[in-house]
């Protein structure tokens, strides 16, 4: 019997750890559920239409050749924001604007908090610019803001950011 008692010990001592351990893993796996409960619970509403309107907007913004076109996106943008953006015509700059060609690449959507009628969206690509026969590639991020009015959706406000 003595030979058999550190047997029975290290026997004891493992079983008395894996009940220890489950109760553990009970505990973890109710703290999961409960997550998850409260998840599904949770009334927040995700506006896939705002999703694909900062979708169409970064596409109509930054590909372009020369320089943006408005009409691309003024559709997209409340009257306010819209003056923000670089459209202008300057003669001396045009001819030389014409070389110059910017393409969203590899463009990824997600959207973020929102609220009654607002939803946030943030862009992420690469930025090709080619100009001649330099091509660069730009990190690209961009954070819009958008608003439902009228059953419209437009972007109130923008972040953008290149790396």
């Amino acid at each position: 019997m003595k030979r058999y008692l550190p047997l029975l010990v290290v026997g004891v001592l493992v079983i008395l750890f894996l009940f220890v351990k489950n109760e553990n893993y009970r505990n973890e796996l109710k703290h999961v559920k409960n997550e998850i409960s409260e998840l599904e619970s949770a009334e927040e509403v995700i506006y896939l239409e705002a999703g694909e309107i900062g979708e169409q907007f970064i596409l109509g913004y930054f590909n372009y050749r020369g320089k943006p076109v408005k009409g691309n996106v003024e559709m997209y943008v409340s009257e306010e924001k819209i003056k923000e953006l670089n459209f202008d015509t300057n003669e001396e700059y045009d001819e030389k604007l014409v070389k110059v060609k910017s393409t969203v690449n590899n463009l990824d959507i997600y959207l973020g908090k929102s609220t009654d009628g607002r939803q946030k969206v943030l862009g992420i690509f690469i930025n090709e610019i080619e100009m001649g026969d330099v091509v660069t590639l730009v990190d690209s991020f961009i954070e819009l803001d958008l608003e439902k009015t009228d059953d419209l959706w437009r972007i109130v406000d923008f972040n953008f950011f290149q790396y």
